[in-house]
């Protein structure tokens, strides 16, 4: 192990190295219990398989496998399309689980965090019937060598890597969070760095009217806690799941709060789909563009294979056409938060078991060129903010060009991801 890690501009100090198993029946069904969470491509291997595929034009995705980096759109959505229908049996291991898992490796309970900013870089795969074991390394960056930080705070950097579609090593996520050190002051961390973060995001909130929002009341009740040290620490859970206290639980953190953000996220995206406003806009940016002209060409050879084996009937091709057309494909790419380090101290009302909170989200801004959307994220316990930030999730259309013609190609099912069989029916 080296002794440091260059950023590029100064040595890093290495806090070390982990392997860190991820397993489908602890880490991934405790987390979707822990967090109510809805996503299904988290817990059905179908829709996790389908929202892969759509995912392989992109070159942030596609790109990151060896061998591929100049590759173009094509070429990655075939090379790794049929590696993923080998392995079908898999879902999608949530992104901002496995940062809190990263996160509390490295960081104990007792120290406060301020900020985390997560960039998911590639989605972890992981078998319904297994696991696969995550690499997550730690580094700090030196006094006075990466921008000025509040006083009695330092830097880390943590990255985890995993294996991808060819199973080469590829990073999952880099995360980046600014830690106060032992006798640093929250009050004063809150009115030199924090305070300042809450007006700037609450900045947003209301710059695109009519966008949708949502309040969602939230807590982590005893349970909760039991189940995510169950994620985050296995090795440190005694005993059965009703075993009483002497099974360890970890203290409440900054991490385990920003675990319940996507269950909110995912309703406020549900709600997109039944936004006028949104959707007309959609509809009208993508209209007369000859790229989503020759997606929907694409869509058309496709369903008329559905068509030939029978699969479908004439008069429902258009319809189908349509169908398939209008399916989104949602990535969750970021999540920059900061916490107000004065609840999250020993007795904070953030650390509370059963403490109820209200998470507020909202879509603040949107870029369709680049499908990038920003929600607005905010936790308060009444009216006072706990944490805020900015989710960004990009949306796409989910049967791209590449891989309706893949699957003409290679004569498989969207539906099924099976090859076509004739409906004698």
């Amino acid at each position: 192990m080296s002794n440091g890690k260059s950023d590029g501009t100064a040595q890093r100090v290495s806090l070390g190295r982990a392997k860190v198993p991820v397993q489908f029946g602890e880490q991934v069904i405790v987390s979707i219990l822990y967090n109510h969470d809805a996503n299904p491509v988290h817990h059905k291997p179908d829709h996790a398989i389908q929202w892969m595929l759509g995912l392989l034009a992109a070159q942030g995705v596609g790109g990151s496998e060896g061998g591929l980096e100049q590759a173009g759109p094509e070429e990655r959505t075939y090379t790794l399309g049929t590696k993923l229908l080998e392995r079908q049996d898999v879902v999608v291991m949530p992104g901002i689980v496995l940062a809190a898992i990263a996160h509390e490796r490295f960081v104990q309970p007792s120290e406060l965090t301020v900020s985390m900013t997560t960039t998911f870089t590639y989605p972890l795969l992981v078998p319904t019937k297994g696991g696969v074991e995550v690499a997550i390394e730690a580094s700090e960056a030196p006094p006075g060598s990466v921008r000025r930080l509040p006083e009695g705070c330092r830097e880390i950097q943590i990255e985890a890597y995993g294996p991808g579609l060819s199973d080469t090593p590829v990073r999952l996520l880099k995360l980046e969070a600014l830690v106060m050190r032992p006798g640093a002051s929250p009050a004063r961390v809150y009115e030199q760095f924090v305070a300042p973060q809450f007006a700037e995001l609450a900045q947003s909130v209301g710059k695109l009217p009519g966008s949708p929002a949502l309040t969602h009341p939230s807590a982590i009740s005893q349970e909760d806690r039991r189940r995510y040290s169950r994620i985050v620490d296995p090795a440190g859970i005694a005993g059965p799941p009703n075993h009483g206290e002497n099974g360890k639980v970890r203290p409440i953190t900054e991490s385990a709060w920003q675990c319940k953000i996507p269950r909110v996220l995912t309703e406020v995206i549900d709600h997109l789909r039944n936004n006028d406003a949104y959707q007309n806009e959609v509809r009208a940016y993508y209209a007369g563009r000859p790229e989503e002209a020759e997606r929907r060409e694409a869509i058309k050879r496709y369903v008329a294979k559905e068509r030939k084996y029978g699969w479908l009937k004439e008069e429902h091709a258009a319809a189908r056409v349509e169908e398939l057309a209008q399916l989104r494909q949602h990535l969750y790419a970021r999540q920059h938060t900061v916490f107000d380090p004065r609840c999250f101290c020993e007795n904070g009302p953030a650390k509370v078991t059963g403490a109820q909170m209200f998470l507020d989200l909202q879509l603040v801004d949107m870029r369709l060129r680049r499908a990038v959307h920003r929600f607005c994220t905010r936790a308060r316990l009444q009216d006072e903010p706990v944490f805020m930030g900015e989710a960004t999730i990009m949306a796409q259309p989910l049967v791209t060009r590449e891989l309706a013609n893949f699957l003409c190609e290679t004569n498989h099912s969207f539906n099924t991801l099976r090859l076509f069989t004739y409906n004698r029916a």
